[in-house]
């Protein structure tokens, strides 16, 4: 693999970025930002794995809460294109490429987190369609979605598992989406509860077959990890900015802050993590292109190491600029708690941890 991006890469960030700069400024709405991504040709169906991580990586140098919106868009997206039939992904998949149509991903519940075969909502086989029930939470994207894939118990005789994964209209029968859940940080991106009275799914519209669902949530969380380790990675990188312009600028005891050997510590420490965390995210990204053995290993490496790294250079950022720091809405602020919620999501770093060591063991 090369450690190295090509030139047409190092051009595709740059360019983005100026893009970015002019397009992110007023209120921001989800929905239109990746219309006009694709309309400008930074999302396309030819895109290969590594772009859309790169394209995710910058635009969360910006603003890291975008970062769990285009996770859970470009990991729908995989979904349909590994596992839906070809009537799912004639109806949906160019929708969802263009970003007329926004997805869901629902899988957490109360009592099913790291351990997904705890989910308690049931669907239940009646004639040619499931009664679905249930309530899910932690559901990214679900207030501004037209489709929702949702994971629920179907255990019949002979399956291979219970879980089966559902492809849902938001606005059907029965559906109902509270509105978002207030967490830490990542707050530009939704995070909804879902409650299922007797919704009615079609069997057409079940993603896969029935008890397919266990695999189809492990392969999406395995390309999420790689997803949230380029979030935190731009994150990092608009911290590392924020406190290398902030030290040159100000001036303490008669000389600038950047002159102390505390503030150049924290400040290599930060660009060591982040060439780190890029290299390993970049190998990551190849190895999914690549179809690599090594893909689930690398995804949970990524994702912890850079994350970590985010929780403590966000802290240590917020420590360079002091009292501006602490202004709610300074961008090393809302990057130190952003920073902490990506430690969670996808797998905690800890289940990262035992996945690397089964993995090696």
């Amino acid at each position: 693999m090369q450690t190295q991006l090509s030139k047409e890469n190092v051009d595709f960030k740059k360019d983005l970025e100026d893009f970015l700069k002019k397009s992110l400024k007023g209120e921001l709405n989800l929905r239109s930002l990746w219309q006009e991504l694709y309309k400008n040709n930074y999302i396309a169906n030819t895109n290969s794995f590594l772009k859309n991580i790169l394209l995710t990586e910058t635009i969360c140098k910006l603003d890291p809460g975008i970062g769990l919106f285009l996770l859970t868009h470009f990991a729908n997206i995989e979904i349909i294109k590994s596992f839906g039939s070809e009537d799912i992904k004639n109806k949906h998949l160019e929708n969802l490429i263009s970003g007329k149509e926004i997805s869901c991903f629902s899988l957490t519940e109360e009592n099913a987190g790291s351990d997904i075969s705890q989910i308690e909502t049931n669907a239940v086989r009646n004639g040619n369609k499931w009664l679905i029930n249930g309530k899910k939470i932690w559901a990214s994207n679900g207030s501004i979605c037209d489709l929702i894939i949702l994971f629920a118990q179907t255990k019949e005789k002979g399956d291979k598992s219970g879980i089966t994964a559902f492809l849902i209209d938001s606005k059907q029968k029965g559906i109902e989406i509270k509105e978002s859940t207030p967490k830490l940080g990542i707050k530009t991106t939704p995070s909804n509860e879902i409650i299922l009275k007797d919704v009615e799914v079609d069997e057409k519209n079940i993603i896969g077959t029935t008890g397919d669902g266990v695999k189809i949530a492990l392969s999406t969380i395995t390309n999420g990890r790689i997803f949230c380790s380029a979030q935190a990675i731009g994150l990092l990188n608009g911290v590392l900015e924020e406190a290398v312009k902030h030290s040159v600028k100000r001036n303490q005891f008669g000389k600038s802050i950047s002159d102390f050997q505390a503030i150049q510590w924290y400040i290599a420490d930060m660009s060591k993590d982040l060439d780190g965390a890029r290299l390993l995210l970049y190998k990551t990204a190849w190895a999914k292109d690549t179809n690599s053995s090594e893909l689930n290993k690398l995804s949970s490496m990524s994702k912890s190491f850079s994350t970590k790294a985010a929780q403590r250079h966000s802290s240590n950022a917020v420590q360079i600029l002091g009292g501006k720091g602490l202004i709610e809405d300074s961008y090393v602020a809302k990057a130190y708690k952003d920073a902490k919620v990506l430690e969670i999501y996808e797998g905690t770093n800890e289940i990262q941890q035992l996945v690397i060591a089964r993995e090696i063991l």
